[in-house]
């Protein structure tokens, strides 16, 4: 049977077993100004309204060189309530794979969110990767939410950065280097090209990634595509698994396939362990990355993923 055609049937069944994620998606307003560069239809960074200030500063590493992103308000996992929370999360049907530790929340007597861990078994509980936090499900909302934006819009072409980016080297250059990956590989031949070699480490090395985790309702059909690194040419290596979604170019292919799998399997790891999983779905994950670093990460940066650190500040 076709691959296709399973594929569909599958989203039809899960879109009648569950509510559509979409429901909880932000909308982008207010587009107008120059967010846009040659081979780039639109560039948004998403940014917590309770944290101005690093937005501020990756538009001060950004604007001298003549790039303006837009500002997405992102969602804010610790303003979530948990209904929210447990309508966007994986819902453990008999069916799945037992065995795999995770996470779930719920309103404890005092009427405050708690969560706690263990095995996965519960029908009709919502669970997440195990010690997964509020703040990764709200990125992944954030960025579900600027793909569904830029796919309703008509976009071809992406740039998706999140608020804690270091620039290395003149960013102009990134067009240039999508023409060079058209011609090297096809301009149909790629979803995702990230604009560092790899997310750096407290100490500023590499931290690459060869894996993938498991998931209760998703078996890959081929689970080597994850720890492949092949040098595609001195510009570009083709991956399959990598830690980071800090500066993303995103082709519209690479949008479809990454909402179509969340949209139907849920949300479950953060983001950057989800969006490899189309790969042996119904089409594989084409991502490469540069090898000589355009923008990556701050390794310092002040993050509110594990907790509001907002409400703390130094």
């Amino acid at each position: 049977m076709n691959i296709r055609f399973i594929f569909t049937f599958v989203l039809l069944i899960y879109s009648d077993l569950n509510a559509d994620i979409s429901d909880h998606f932000k909308p982008c307003p207010n587009k107008s100004g120059d967010h846009q560069m040659k081979n780039i239809d639109f560039i948004y960074m998403i940014n917590l309204d309770k944290r101005p200030e690093k937005f501020e500063d990756c538009s001060k590493r950004l604007n001298p060189y003549g790039i303006y992103p837009y500002r997405f308000s992102a969602v804010n996992g610790w303003e979530l309530p948990v209904e929210v929370i447990n309508d966007v999360g994986l819902k453990f049907e008999p069916w799945m794979k037992k065995g795999i530790m995770g996470t779930y929340y719920y309103l404890d007597d005092d009427n405050k969110i708690q969560h706690a861990h263990e095995v996965i078994h519960v029908e009709g509980r919502t669970y997440f990767g195990h010690c997964v936090a509020r703040g990764p499900i709200a990125i992944v909302l954030s960025h579900l939410s600027v793909l569904q934006d830029a796919l309703d819009s008509g976009y071809e072409t992406i740039w998706v950065l999140e608020d804690d980016i270091e620039v290395i080297r003149d960013p102009n250059i990134i067009p240039e280097l999508i023409d060079k990956l058209d011609a090297l590989v096809g301009k149909d031949k790629w979803d995702i090209l990230f604009t560092d070699r790899d997310i750096k480490k407290k100490n500023g090395e590499y931290n690459p990634c060869y894996w993938y985790a498991n998931r209760p309702n998703f078996t890959p059909w081929n689970s080597g595509l994850f720890a492949q690194r092949k040098a595609v040419s001195s510009d570009f290596q083709k991956i399959g698994a990598r830690w980071g979604s800090h500066s993303m170019i995103v082709r519209r292919s690479g949008m479809q396939k990454i909402l179509d799998f969340i949209k139907v399997y849920r949300i479950f790891f953060p983001y950057d362990m989800d969006f490899i999983f189309p790969s042996g779905m119904y089409s594989d994950m084409e991502m490469f990355t540069v090898y000589d670093d355009v923008v990556s990460n701050q390794v310092d940066s002040i993050s509110d993923n594990g907790g509001p650190s907002y409400l703390n500040p130094l």
